[in-house]
């Protein structure tokens, strides 16, 4: 069967009505519609699953309206033109801290700002002209010689959260440059074989740290770990324990670790979670479940964190244990859960990280993993 092809009215008429179900919903909750002004509400609280989809689809129809009314040739220019130069200019906003450069309900010059990042006041007109064309930050009086730079939603959003600019860091600035070797690497390393390459030294990361300006890494950890110097030193591991948290902040994943397994019935039982970060989890386990013993495993850099964001009332039940997964399992539970591990390495790393659990492992001990699952083939 011949798939009907949207058109700019039949999309037209279908993001009205959607728009439309969104507002109406929105209203009759009482909940705020964000605007680009600096004091809007920095996202949608409240949305149902049925609303979160009707906005979904929402953005699918923007998406494909601007994309047809572009044409081929011109969305596929345009994007080219524009997607690297967008991704820099927040990343450079981003890595200067921009945000704190403008008082969140004020204003300031681009001399106060190019000050405040030590860049030439030039450079920071530049970025932040190039930042206005995306809703980031707006002048006072657009246009102007005497206009003052001032908040919009957008770098308000950013201003209020640490998790939302570790996001952008760990994104585009340690993964980013990466990216865009992919195609190299895979001419490498994977042009005319049956399977993608596991070999983590054969990847697009490995690829560009081998003689990159940060050093040679074979891995994002390893670089999260070691990148800086003195006190810098591994601030990205830590940028990337804020970023770990604000992700499961924002979409409630602590509910699906409450939700996903009958934790009460485990009665006093030993949980590690493996990879645990800083024990957001381990937190949330031990509030909830008070017969729980909850065992945190990560790298050494991230203990620090953990020792600063550790409630104090949980400190006899929940506990931080220097370990790398991939070395043998230190720790003789009851229960081992890998929350979004996994999928961050190569099948048979991912196999090599379980396989180190086996001299722990006691008769009747689980091991619990939370996963993003995509579609199968």
């Amino acid at each position: 069967m011949t798939e009907t092809q949207p058109t700019l009215n039949g999309l037209a008429a279908k993001i009205s009505e959607l728009a439309g179900t969104l507002t109406k919903f929105l209203q009759e909750k009482n909940i705020p519609a964000p605007t680009f002004a600096a004091n809007s509400p920095t996202s949608y609280v409240g949305l149902t699953p049925e609303i979160f989809m009707i906005r979904q689809g929402l953005v699918d129809a923007l998406n494909d309206m601007w994309y047809l009314t572009q044409g081929p040739s011109e969305s596929i220019f345009n994007y080219v033109h524009t997607a690297m130069p967008d991704a820099a200019a927040l990343n450079t906003l981003n890595y200067f801290d921009f945000w704190s450069a403008v008082p969140v309900e004020g204003s300031a010059s681009y001399a106060d700002i190019a000050k405040h990042t030590s860049l030439p006041e030039d450079v920071v007109h530049r970025i932040l002209q190039h930042a206005m064309t995306l809703r980031i930050f707006s002048e006072t009086e657009p246009g102007k010689p005497s206009s003052r730079v001032q908040h919009t939603s957008r770098s308000a959003a950013l201003a209020r959260s640490s998790g939302l600019k570790a996001l952008v860091s760990t994104i585009l600035d340690d993964a980013g440059a990466p990216m865009m070797v992919m195609n190299e690497a895979l001419a490498r390393y994977s042009r005319g074989k049956p399977a993608l390459t596991q070999e983590m030294n054969e990847s697009a990361f490995a690829l560009f740290h081998r003689s990159g300006i940060y050093g040679n890494y074979s891995n994002s950890w390893e670089f999260l770990e070691n990148d800086g110097e003195g006190e810098k030193k591994g601030w990205r591991a830590a940028n990337f324990v804020e970023f770990m948290r604000y992700v499961k902040e924002i979409f409630h994943l602590e509910e699906v670790v409450l939700q996903s397994h009958d934790w009460k019935a485990e009665g006093k039982a030993t949980v590690v979670d493996v990879g645990g970060s800083a024990g957001h989890d381990a937190v949330v386990l031990a509030r909830n479940f008070p017969d729980l013993n909850v065992i945190v495993e990560d790298l050494p850099k991230v203990k620090p964190v953990f020792d600063a964001e550790l409630p104090a009332e949980f400190n006899t039940r929940v506990s931080f244990v220097v370990h790398d997964f991939f070395q043998p399992q230190p720790v003789q539970a009851d229960i081992y859960v890998f929350k979004m591990i996994l999928h961050d390495w190569p099948d048979d790393e991912a196999a090599r990280i379980l396989r180190a659990l086996v001299p722990a492992l006691k008769p009747g001990a689980r091991v619990i993993l939370f996963e993003y699952m995509g579609q199968t083939r």
